[in-house]
């Protein structure tokens, strides 16, 4: 026999809709370290799984993956129901490749007056940063320092993405110091003086018309009376000095 009242139950199915988002295939640079947080969605109130349905819940701080898809639902805040059906991101990680160099630790000279943009590399595109991490953008025409060193980056020209790892190379300027001598010279007219005459005390001494700039003189050039002539050292690695003896 079966109850000749029945109980009257009113049940409610809660379910608090599929979340979305403005883009179901979204890229994120490595460089920036991207998490599940950093997902975009529509909607707050967001859990996120491994899996369309069961899986692995993820901790907002989870790092993203490379050609993964992530799997998002919605929480009712009163009765805790989830989404029935989740929403798929799929996920694409931009890392350029770090640069190349032949040469990780590179010379100078102070005369040319070097600027980031001659480090050498052997990629086009390059941008230069003076940390290995985050740091200041470097502008091309930044002077380079002695003993230090730069870090190249380089950028996809789609995403706009870095490369996560940067290239290090360590900066070295010479500048050999001014050579010394007697700054007045006299010569004999009946010796016919040249170039090769001028004494200095240092040897490898290359001598100029100018104080700056201007042409190398021979050194059979004839000396010619009351004129000023400018020395500069030269290195072993062909670095003059900034400043000339006159």
């Amino acid at each position: 026999c079966e109850s000749a009242e029945r109980l009257e139950i009113t049940v409610n199915i809660n379910d608090p809709g599929t979340p979305t988002t403005h883009d179901n295939a979204q890229t994120f640079c490595a460089s920036d370290n991207p998490t599940i947080a950093d997902i975009m969605i529509n909607q707050n109130g967001i859990v996120w799984y491994d899996e369309a349905t069961n899986g692995t819940q993820l901790d907002p701080d989870t790092a993203l993956t490379n050609n993964t898809s992530y799997y998002a639902a919605l929480v009712n805040a009163v009765t805790g129901c989830e989404s029935a059906t989740r929403l798929e991101i799929a996920i694409t990680i931009s890392n350029p490749d770090t640069p190349t160099t032949t040469n990780s630790s590179q010379v100078f000279c102070a005369s040319d007056m070097p600027t980031v943009a001659d480090i050498m590399v052997n990629e086009s595109g390059v941008i230069w940063y003076d940390a290995s991490t985050n740091g200041t953008q470097l502008d091309p025409d930044t002077a380079l320092t002695n003993d230090t060193y730069y870090y190249g980056v380089l950028v996809d020209p789609v995403t706009g993405c870095e490369s996560a790892t940067r290239l290090e190379v360590q900066v070295f300027i010479e500048n050999p110091g001014t050579p010394t001598g007697d700054d007045v010279q006299e010569f004999c007219a009946s010796e016919n003086p040249t170039v090769a005459n001028l004494m200095a005390n240092e040897i490898g001494v290359i001598w100029y018309a100018n104080p700056t700039g201007g042409v190398q003189l021979n050194s059979s050039l004839p000396l010619t009376n009351a004129s000023f002539y400018y020395a500069s050292f030269v290195n072993e690695n062909g670095c003059e000095s900034t400043t000339r003896l006159q």
